[in-house]
């Protein structure tokens, strides 16, 4: 699955690779759920680094986890978005609503 997740002290790491789109993002969706709902768990960092395309069904599901995370108190960080899904996240005009982190690690560094 192109889609991974894991844990790392209490933040969850979405790690998508190739293209966020159509399956991929259902089943990122219903993971982030998972976590959110029955782990408790709200800070999240997405990691794009080996993403080259996001959707808007995939841009509105990147908007609807961080919607969840703030309501309950967390955080959500992307990471390591490169050059085409910075562009996409430009034109949409959604570039300032989400913070990028260089990488993963910086990502957790930056969490609470």
């Amino acid at each position: 699955m192109p889609v991974k997740l894991e844990e790392y002290d209490g933040v969850c790491v979405l790690s998508a690779t190739g293209d966020f789109t159509g399956e991929d993002v259902a089943a990122a969706r219903k993971v982030a759920v998972e976590f959110i709902e029955n782990r408790q768990i709200t800070d999240f960092v997405v990691d794009l680094e080996k993403t080259s395309f996001v959707d808007s069904e995939g841009l509105e599901a990147l908007l609807w986890i961080k919607r969840r995370c703030e309501d309950l108190f967390g955080q959500f960080k992307l990471a390591g978005a490169g050059e085409n899904v910075k562009k996409i996240l430009e034109i949409t005009r959604l570039g300032r609503r989400f913070e990028n982190a260089p990488d993963v690690p910086t990502a957790l560094k930056t969490m609470r």
